[in-house]
């Protein structure tokens, strides 16, 4: 028995097999027509092209874009009174003998026959960069001691590119605050002072100055910690324990010392001083003298020429004021300062100090100083430091258990073991104020100079004061070089001769300038000696 063909069967598998081959066509097309679209090279260029997209639209909440218009509003406002200084120091050092293996050496060492050479002095300019800020509109400006610190020169540079010439009104080390003045012929920017004790961890603050000698820069933080106090042995200098800083997370680099650190009012709560680093760069920790110690130190300066600290008379207990110590000594409150030797008590010879006047004893543990709790010696030493000597204070101190309240009337801090006293020697009367130096001298043009130039004469210069005005000038002198500058005008004038660049300059009033056109020579060629044209100025002191 035969069967039948399964022709239904074969056409089925025909009909699936050309089904397969058409999908597998189509997915094939598919890719092809994706990965093209993707790598196609042959695009017109304008398909490509980078546009700026942006349709003005916030995409974050009205809150986050308010405090973004205020850290703009308060750096407008704070930039015109924000300077950059630039300091110039000229030291003396002694010129290092030569080495050994040199060939000097034959010549100049303890064997020679020129005799042994004795190295001079050997003068260099240090040059230096920090910020301040303009605090009153006759142009006082407060920065850092270290900034202008033994400085010969100092210039003072505005937001508007105007650059001044400032003098040293008065320092203080132990602050680090310094008060400078520039001249003008209008009021200058000034800022406002705010109250730094109103400052809280978490405001947000910023710190305007001239990082690395970029100027005018902002940057933005935060108060991360304030009363910030240093033990003797843990702070900048020996007499940071003197007193209490802000702390804050706001960048502060190289330069950025002597600018302000400002809250969100527009107003300086601090003047940045130094910051904690183990590189050498921001690491989020920097410091600022509170608004509430420069402006006392800024006043006395103006008033008197120095500064002036608080001093009780006492030594007191550096370790820790544990509870049992506290219930010991009867001590509610838990903390305080122990009085562990009164400085000129009975049976001492020296004269008696301000606490032992007010009948504070050994022992004694003073708890409110000024009519503020005391809760660490360091807070305490801060506080004594803070009040004019002469005041009389109220300080409440626990004897056995029993408070009591005395006056003392604190007297003027003295020296700490080794340091000088504190003098300012830029307290002057008007009148007195040293001259700046112009630092030139000259001569006559030497014949055979004024012969292979063509001239009939000038001012030779034969020297130029490291650090005075003509060095600023940038006018070189014979022994800075093969050759001299020759000043042959004066403010128009002819100049042939010394006298007359001597008369030309005595005419001149105090402040006015003279403009001076001279010869600078270049170089040597056959026909004679070359030299160019140049133009400065000085303005006499």
């Amino acid at each position: 028995m035969s069967e039948k063909p399964d022709t239904k069967g074969r056409r089925g598998r025909k009909i699936f097999g050309f089904v397969m081959i058409l999908f597998v066509l189509g997915l094939g097309i598919g890719i092809g027509t994706l990965v093209s679209d993707r790598v196609d090279a042959t695009a017109p260029p304008g398909d490509s092209e980078l546009r700026i997209q942006t349709d003005g639209k916030p995409v974050v909440s009205e809150g986050v874009l308010a405090l973004s218009g205020a850290f703009q509003e308060v750096a407008n406002r704070m930039e015109p009174a924000v300077v950059n200084i630039n300091t110039e120091e000229l030291i003396t050092r002694q010129s290092p003998l030569p080495d050994q293996r040199s060939p000097l050496w034959e010549f100049f060492g303890p064997n020679s026959p020129f005799g042994p050479f004795s190295p001079g002095p050997e003068q260099q300019m240090r040059r230096s960069l920090g910020s301040g800020v303009i605090v009153d509109p006759k142009g006082y400006i407060i920065t850092n001691n270290h900034v202008v610190e033994g400085a010969t020169k100092i210039k003072v540079s505005l937001a508007d590119g105007k650059e001044y010439s400032a003098r040293i009104i008065g320092t203080d080390s132990i602050s680090d605050i310094a008060v400078i003045k520039i001249n003008g012929d209008k009021e200058f920017p000034f800022a406002r002072i705010g109250d730094s004790r109103n400052m809280k961890v978490g405001d947000w603050v910023i710190a305007i100055g001239s990082p690395f000698s970029l100027d005018q820069t902002v940057t933005a933080g935060i108060v991360s910690a304030i009363g910030r106090t240093f033990a003797t042995n843990e702070g900048p200098s020996r007499e940071a324990f003197l007193n209490d800083y802000l702390q804050t997370d706001a960048a502060i680099n190289p330069g950025n010392s002597g600018g302000p650190l400002v809250n969100m009012n527009a107003e300086v709560v601090g003047i940045n001083s130094f910051i904690s680093t183990t590189t050498g760069g921001n690491a989020g920790v920097g410091f600022a003298v509170p608004s509430h110690h420069f402006v006392r130190v800024y006043n006395q300066i103006l008033e008197t020429g120095k500064v002036s600290r608080g001093y009780i008379g006492i030594y007191y207990n550096s370790l820790p004021f544990t509870p049992a110590m506290a219930e010991y000594f009867g001590v509610k409150q838990g903390s305080g300062v122990l009085v562990t030797q009164v400085i000129g008590a009975e049976g001492s010879d020296e004269e008696p100090g301000p606490a032992a006047k007010a009948g504070i004893l050994p022992e004694d543990v003073i708890v409110e100083f000024n009519g503020k709790n005391v809760s660490s010696p360091e807070d305490f030493v801060v506080s004594v430091a803070e009040i004019v000597p002469g005041n009389a204070v109220k300080v409440k101190v626990v004897r056995k258990g029993q408070e009591r309240v005395v006056n003392v009337t604190l007297a003027e801090r003295p020296p700490l073991p080794g340091e000088e006293e504190e003098r300012s020697p830029f307290n002057f009367k008007e009148e007195e104020k040293p001259k700046a130096e112009i630092g030139l001298e000259f001569d006559n043009v030497p014949g055979q100079i004024a012969r292979s130039l063509n001239i009939e004469g000038g001012a030779y210069i034969t020297s130029v004061s490291p650090g005075s005005l003509a060095d600023e000038a940038q006018l070189v002198g014979g022994d800075q070089t093969s050759y001299g500058d020759i000043i042959v005008e004066a403010n128009g004038e002819q100049i042939t001769s010394a006298r007359d660049l001597l008369e030309a300059v005595r005419k001149l009033g105090s402040g006015e300038a003279v403009v001076l056109k001279l010869l600078r020579i270049q170089g040597q060629n056959q026909s004679g000696l070359e030299a160019g044209t140049l133009y400065t100025s000085i303005v006499k002191p």
